[in-house]
Parts: structure tokens; C-alpha cells; sequence
């Protein structure tokens, strides 16, 4: 199942590695959670990494897209963690984020692992 703007692909039994691209249109943002919880539900997986490395500020539109799929994934028992997020664009989210954020983040995949969450 191809989803415009984002590369979805199963990296493990229960997971998935999201890799958005710079034609990933958020404003699309119940298509694409419908079109990602989809094939999450299909594969029974327990984790979503997504990957910030080309993203490299989060301002708030941003985040809600975040926040949103967080959330969404988290109701069918999918934890998202997000990799790989730059220094510029922790920064920027640390200037508006007020609560705990609904997802979890790492440097990457394996130090998410090590960590034993």
C-alpha cells in the first residue's frame, strides 16, 4: 500500500520505520492516519518510529501532525517513537511544548531498544 508523502516499511516482526518525504502534505492529515493505521492494523505492530531527519524545525502545525498521529496509533495500542529529530528542531519544540508530548523520541532505533521502555 503506497501513501503519498511517506515511505511506511516494516523493519521487524512488530515494527514499522515512517520516513516522511518533502511531498508529505499534513493538511491531508486524516487520509494519511487512516491510510497509516490501516496497514499498521494489518501487520499487528507494536511500534512506529518516525523519523525527523529531514525535518528540521517543528512548529506547532507540525507538532499537531505529531501529536495527532500519536494519539490516533496510540488507540490501537502502537507506541510512535521519534528518531533521529535535530538539534534546531528540538530546540523549536521545546519553546512551545507544555505537557509531556503523547509520543516518545530517541536518538534513534537502537538507542530506543537500550533504554528497555
Amino acid at each position: 500500500m503506497a501513501i503519498p508523502g511517506l515511505h511506511l516499511t516494516q523493519i521487524g516482526s512488530d515494527d514499522f520505520l515512517l520516513e516522511p518525504t518533502r511531498n508529505l502534505n499534513i493538511r491531508a492529515q486524516e487520509s494519511l492516519i487512516e491510510s497509516i493505521v490501516a496497514r499498521l492494523q494489518q501487520a499487528g505492530a507494536a511500534r512506529l518510529y518516525y523519523d525527523l531527519s529531514e525535518q528540521p524545525l517543528i512548529d506547532p502545525v507540525y507538532y499537531g501532525w505529531l501529536d495527532a498521529l500519536a494519539r490516533t496509533i496510540q488507540a490501537i495500542n502502537v507506541r510512535m517513537v521519534c528518531i533521529h529529530m535535530q538539534p534546531t528542531a528540538a530546540f523549536a519544540l521545546s519553546k512551545f511544548v507544555r505537557e509531556t508530548p503523547t509520543f516518545e523520541t530517541a536518538l534513534d532505533i537502537s538507542g530506543w531498544r537500550k533504554t528497555g521502555r
